[in-house]
């Protein structure tokens, strides 16, 4: 084993660009300590949250210079002291990665605690576990915390994103309606065909009215936006009497609007989603929750894309693929 790797570092954040990065082949390899493995990560897709991390400053950030990468597959390449579970070779993800601390997916080894691996199913592609966490865990964490019923409606935004596609489909699973808010009537007949109940066409159709009309007058039980802004207020306004509103991102920007009389006199409730809160909440059940989101990847329930992979060393390259707006599918950054 190398004494040093290559990895993708964040020396300063870029607002306009990706000029802050650099690529290091000389990082230290990691020792893992007590309760740690060393992981060789091989494979890990670029996710919004990276470019987010690496463009903005926020709470979660790390001290620069830090390793972004919220995500990847692995495998074990040396157990540390006290730990056991995973033999050497065998392919895990990590439910988080340690990226808050600076050590993210974009290097080549990473020690980390072995409570926070979960063992990838052999059934599973690369690209499918290298997806395991961001998505498909955020769809299984958002519909366990709006605790929406059999047969009553889940309102959501950003419905043909990667993740809300996997809403659609897992509501399906477990027997909740869905309705999806979109931009233009060509993506109705898509999601449609994946299970979608019904679709609000936010440019031409007004977003409280419609879903009052789905519902009967009743507004949905429960929703989860992905957008902020003017669009939170309309589906905040959009609930059921005491609904909630879960807001997960900010793809309009970093504020919410609402009507105050929603929260005075209908008493619904509007509360945030990040993932890695979430797993803390799980205690004893993270294990069995981060397993069950692996088998409904492996059975196809939840359908992660496919991509190009570009290697580490071309990350400028795949960086520039990722904000194509005529993307199609993942990006990958291999070796």
């Amino acid at each position: 084993m190398p004494a040093t790797q290559t990895a993708i570092e964040i020396m300063e954040r870029d607002p306009q660009g990706f000029s802050g990065l650099r690529l290091r082949k000389d990082k230290p390899v990691p020792e893992p300590k007590q309760g740690e493995v060393l992981v060789r990560a091989y494979l890990r897709p670029i996710n919004p949250t990276d470019i987010f991390s690496i463009q903005k400053t926020y709470p979660a950030n790390p001290p620069l210079p830090a390793v972004p990468g919220v995500e990847g597959v692995a495998k074990v390449e040396r157990n540390g002291p006290g730990a056991s579970k995973f033999k050497e070779g065998q392919r895990v993800v990590a439910a988080p990665w340690p990226t808050f601390q600076g050590e993210g997916t974009w290097q080549q080894y990473v020690a980390m605690a072995e409570k926070h691996l979960v063992a990838v199913p052999e059934s599973l592609s690369d690209q499918a576990a290298a997806q395991a966490f961001v998505n498909p865990t955020t769809a299984v964490g958002l519909l366990a915390i709006a605790g929406v019923p059999e047969n009553e409606y889940l309102l959501q935004t950003a419905a043909t994103s990667v993740l809300g596609r996997m809403v659609i489909r897992y509501a399906k699973h477990k027997g909740i309606k869905t309705i999806n808010i979109v931009r233009n009537a060509k993506q109705v007949t898509e999601l449609k065909a994946l299970g979608a109940n019904e679709l609000v066409i936010s440019s031409t159709e007004n977003v409280v009215d419609r879903v009052k009309q789905i519902t009967g007058g009743k507004g949905a039980y429960a929703a989860i936006d992905a957008v902020s802004g003017e669009l939170a207020q309309q589906v905040f306004s959009s609930l059921r009497d005491q609904g909630s509103q879960f807001e997960y991102g900010a793809l309009s920007g970093d504020t919410v609007t609402l009507k105050i009389m929603d929260l005075l006199c209908f008493r619904k409730v509007l509360k945030g989603f990040l993932l890695h809160h979430w797993l803390e909440t799980l205690g004893d059940k993270r294990e069995e929750t981060l397993n069950h989101v692996m088998n409904l990847l492996e059975n196809q329930i939840l359908k992660p894309a496919t991509g190009k992979e570009f290697p580490l060393e071309k990350y400028l390259d795949a960086l520039k693929a990722h904000t194509d707006p005529k993307r199609e599918g993942k990006v990958f950054l291999s070796g």
